[in-house]
């Protein structure tokens, strides 16, 4: 979420994080160990943003995968909502960006300017974070 950790393979069972090192087994798999870290974490931010998001939307379910060219993915015929499993790399506020973003294609399809209006409806500042999540 944002901190940097050396991680450091030996001989344990758990998954175990002391100050800046994690320390993990030799078999230690992080995609493994991420998503059932982020599952819960992402789940949290999820249902908060849809809670109070400005517009009445149906519930989307929310999934969670490795993906290599984008951040989330909305499909508005089934109101599934992908999001990245990279996202647990960085800042809970990117996370938050992405499933605002993500929700706002329930309303509206494509990134026109009442799309662009009410993802800032629901995140004043996401220019800031959509601008920064061009440097990842």
């Amino acid at each position: 979420m944002g901190k940097k950790y050396t991680i450091i393979y030996c001989d344990q069972k758990e998954v175990e994080i002391l100050n800046d090192k994690i320390y993990v087994p030799h078999n230690f798999d992080p995609d493994t160990w991420y998503k059932k870290e982020a599952k819960d974490l992402f789940l949290e931010h999820f249902e908060d943003i849809y809670r109070n998001f400005s517009r009445k939307i149906p519930h989307p379910t929310l999934r969670i995968r490795k993906m290599t060219t984008r951040w989330g993915v909305c499909n508005t015929k089934t109101h599934v909502i992908t999001i990245n499993l990279e996202l647990m790399k960085r800042d809970t506020a990117y996370l938050d960006y992405v499933i605002t973003h993500e929700m706002s294609h329930l309303i509206y399809g494509d990134h026109s300017r009442g799309f662009w209006n009410l993802v800032e409806e629901n995140m004043p500042n996401y220019k800031k974070y959509r601008e920064e999540m061009k440097d990842f």
